[in-house]
């Protein structure tokens, strides 16, 4: 059997190399180590310190430690700070982006619930920049409502949406609806707000809201009907605005359908039926501007001169 020699000198000079690369990963993986006993025990200033103190001797800003500081900042209530953190964090590694928000969303929660409702707000709307598909449980109204004010509509459906088929018996559910329709409504998607509305005119008769819901609701299907008449449409067009004219609550869409429709019979050559329908924006009498009654007038008094000559 062969001997290997042994190089005392070569194995000491290896064992130290050894000792260096065991103690600088203890230490990176002891600085975080210690910073999350600090931060679980309740300690945040403590795990703020490790952290802050490790920058300052010129240490990697890297994201687990980044992330925790932020933790840290939003324990002790300073948001600022644990916002610019969090962003740092983000700026690096973007995958972090779920744990931000819900260290957000937790906070969030946890103000709400404690009654503070501003920070709680401002918790949301910085939770959802990071995670879009968050839930709030019983807050998501209250996010998509936040959204809504920032015109984030598409935002704002899903939470809304999910909160009325969660709790469609809550107190509170005829808004949240409402709000629905309108996020719809300013996201374009006409079809959705319209069934939205129409459903709430029927879950919610007796609603304060009723008034406000009918209104949107017919403004819609006169739009509806102006595209489908402008559009070549004038079938689809009369069906909607046949109900507008003879029912609808708001006086001023009256109007508009009854003028329409005088429009669309004038196209058909039907003069009769073109008069009676501009006759009755001239009978409803609104006391607006009264653009719409003299031009009623007028077509009424050229269609009567041109039958005269005939």
């Amino acid at each position: 059997m062969t001997r290997i020699p042994f190089n005392r000198a070569r194995a000491t000079v290896l064992f130290a190399a050894a000792v260096l690369i065991v103690a600088a990963s203890c230490e990176r993986k002891t600085l975080l180590d210690e910073v999350r006993v600090e931060y679980d025990a309740g300690r945040y200033r403590e795990a703020l310190f490790l952290v802050r103190h490790h920058f300052r001797r010129g240490g990697a800003r890297t994201p687990p430690l980044l992330f925790a500081m932020g933790r840290s900042y939003l324990r002790l209530g300073i948001e600022a700070e644990a916002e610019d953190a969090f962003a740092e964090v983000y700026s690096i590694d973007s995958t972090y982006a779920p744990r931000i928000a819900d260290e957000l969303r937790t906070e969030a929660v946890r103000n709400l619930e404690e009654g503070n409702e501003s920070r709680g707000r401002r918790f949301v709307v910085q939770a959802i920049n990071y995670d879009r598909n968050l839930s709030f449980g019983r807050w998501d109204a209250l996010a998509g409502e936040l959204l809504i004010e920032q015109r984030d509509y598409e935002g704002a459906i899903p939470l809304l949406d999910r909160w009325l088929a969660e709790r469609p018996d809550t107190v509170g559910a005829a808004e949240v609806m409402l709000n629905l329709g309108a996020a719809y409504e300013e996201a374009g998607k006409t079809d959705r707000a319209i069934e939205v509305y129409r459903g709430f005119i029927q879950r919610f008769p007796l609603s304060r809201l009723q008034t406000t819901v009918r209104w949107k609701l017919e403004n819609l299907l006169y739009d509806r009907a102006e595209s489908l008449f402008r559009g070549g449409e004038p079938d689809g067009a009369e069906r909607i605005l046949a109900d507008l004219a003879a029912a609808a609550d708001n006086p001023l869409v009256r109007e508009r359908a009854n003028f329409l429709l005088g429009e669309l019979y004038e196209e058909r050559y039907d003069h009769e039926g073109a008069i009676r329908f501009y006759r009755e924006v001239v009978n409803l009498n609104l006391g607006s501007s009264g653009r719409l009654v003299d031009r009623a007038k007028e077509r009424i008094e050229r269609i009567e001169m041109s039958r005269s000559k005939r």
